[in-house]
C-alpha cells in the first residue's frame, strides 16, 4: 500500500465516523458514540502521520532565535529553545550548537530538505 492509498483510506474512514456521530445511527447510541470517537481519533493520528510536514509545522516546533541575554552592561547570545549561552557576543550560526534547533530560516530550509529527502528515500545529495 502506498502513502497515498493510506491516506486516502484513512479520509474515508474519518468521513465514515463522522457521519455516524453526526446522524446519531445504531442501536445503542452511548457506545456507538464512543466507539465512532475513537475510530475517527485513531484516523485523525494516522492521518497526522501520514502527511507530509509543513514549514509551518518545522517553525512552530522547531526554530528558535538567538537572544540577547544581559551579562554585566553587555548582551551575551543565547539560544530561545534551550537557554545555552554561546559566552560570544556575536554568533553567527544557523543552529544551535547545543540542541539543534534551526535559528535562521535557511536553516528552516535545510530541515525541510533534510525531511523531504527522508520522505522519499534518497541519498543525501553533497
Amino acid at each position: 500500500m502506498t502513502r497515498e492509498e493510506a491516506i486516502a483510506l484513512f479520509e474515508k474512514q474519518l468521513t465514515a465516523a463522522q457521519v455516524v456521530l453526526d446522524s446519531g445511527f445504531g442501536s445503542n447510541p452511548g457506545e456507538n458514540d464512543f466507539l465512532y470517537r475513537r475510530r475517527k481519533e485513531m484516523a485523525e493520528i494516522a492521518l497526522s502521520a501520514l502527511r507530509p510536514i509543513t514549514r509551518e509545522q518545522v517553525e512552530k516546533v522547531w526554530k528558535g532565535e538567538w537572544i540577547g541575554i544581559p551579562n554585566m552592561g553587555v548582551y551575551d547570545i543565547a539560544c530561545s529553545k534551550c537557554g545555552y549561552s554561546t559566552g560570544i557576543r556575536f554568533w553567527s550560526s544557523d543552529f544551535c550548537p547545543n540542541c539543534g534547533a534551526p535559528l535562521t530560516d535557511e536553516a528552516v530550509d535545510m530541515v525541510m530538505e533534510r525531511l523531504e529527502i527522508m520522505k522519499d528515500g534518497n541519498s543525501v545529495k553533497r
